[in-house]
């Protein structure tokens, strides 16, 4: 009797433990696909050699041996596609249109080819002008169902199809007006018709909001006004509207009535500065303490003179004295530094100017230079 030990068995395969891998789809890019069976017999079959001659033509057999047609077109087929559908409008209620693999209405078609195929040129959704007049025109970037408006005016207009492109601005910490190009992208994206329209700035979202570049605000014509954040107003607290003070040394000429002056520090000392003769102020004086550590730390305050009085000194003895009140809103002008005014928050109002209008005349370049779908 053997000793030998029977064959193993072998051990069972273990089933596999990775994931089940997700079906990829390629993107064909844009095209459009017409369907439609034999019609109005006579008349069809004079139009049929036209139509076999567009795009890339096929006869298929359906079950029951009936024959359906299909015209296939690529983007840089769109008139030729346009021939097509114009030769079959007798029996639109009979042609099946497909565009990127999808059903689409027969109308909504229409509008994508026209305009795609013949009004590319004009650009109108990229903000060109065609053959419109620049001073009454209203410019649009982006299709229908889903369009910004850089033309000045109705700055607020803000609707599920159509917002002004101010209503995605903000004034950065530098003074420049910058955009949320997260929100333009998803507002565009897939939406109205440029998902359909092979011609359409907004094929790529994130393209096309890259094209609202930043600006200094200043550049745009437009005001730039710096505001006390909430974290300074808490620590001024009453400060803000308590009336301050200061002495003008004799000899040093006093300021106007009711001037702006800017209060800073100057080589550890503070300092004040009269804003309209661009001019500093030699001058003791008296401030609420929260007053001067914001001015140590940096920060520059602008103040404006409300009147004057007198202030008994240590001595016994009385200065004549001028009040001010600092002031929450800063108008920059145009040789205020932005780096000064650290900390504050900046905001602007928009206008009409020729500025802007150069700007938006930017934008719209940008997205003429922008191709549309693959094709």
């Amino acid at each position: 009797m053997s000793d030998a030990a029977p064959p193993s068995t072998p051990a069972p395969a273990k089933p596999s433990e990775e994931p089940t891998a997700e079906p990829r789809w390629a993107d064909r890019g844009w095209y459009l696909a017409l369907e439609y069976g034999v019609l109005a017999r006579d008349r069809f079959l004079r139009r049929l050699p036209t139509l076999r001659e567009l795009g890339r033509f096929q006869e298929l057999l359906e079950p029951g041996g009936k024959i359906r047609y299909r015209n296939l077109f690529r983007a840089a087929e769109v008139k030729d596609a346009w021939e097509a559908l114009t030769a079959l409008q007798p029996w639109k209620e009979h042609v099946t249109c497909y565009l990127r693999g999808h059903e689409v209405a027969h109308r909504e078609v229409h509008e994508v080819l026209w305009c795609a195929g013949f009004l590319r040129e004009d650009a109108v959704c990229r903000g060109g002008l065609g053959d419109r007049d620049a001073k009454k025109a209203t410019r649009f970037v982006g299709c229908p169902g889903a369009q910004i408006r850089i033309s000045a005016g109705t700055w607020d207009l803000d609707t599920p199809e159509r917002r002004h492109v101010v209503t995605f601005g903000f004034v950065n910490e530098r003074g420049e007006y910058d955009f949320d190009r997260e929100a333009i992208a998803e507002f565009v994206a897939d939406r109205g018709r440029s998902r359909l329209c092979p011609a359409s700035p907004a094929a790529d979202p994130s393209a096309f909001a890259a094209a609202f570049s930043k600006t200094p605000v200043r550049s745009l014509g437009w005001a730039l006004i710096a505001e006390l954040s909430d974290a300074q107003v808490e620590r001024l607290g009453d400060a803000l509207v308590t009336e301050h003070g200061l002495a003008v040394v004799k000899g040093t000429p006093e300021p106007p009535a009711n001037s702006e002056i800017e209060l800073r520090r100057m080589r550890g000392k503070i300092q004040a500065y009269l804003i309209v003769e661009e001019r500093a102020i030699r001058a003791t004086f008296r401030l609420d303490p929260r007053v001067e550590e914001l001015l140590h730390e940096g920060t520059r305050l602008r103040a404006v003179l409300v009147g004057e009085g007198y202030v008994r000194r240590d001595d016994g003895h009385y200065d004549h004295e001028l009040r001010f009140v600092l002031a929450r809103r800063v108008h920059l002008g145009p040789a205020d530094q932005i780096e000064h005014f650290a900390g504050y928050r900046f905001e602007t109002f928009p206008r009409a100017t020729a500025q802007y209008e150069a700007w938006a005349g930017r934008v719209a370049s940008a997205m003429g230079g922008m191709r549309g779908t693959s094709e």
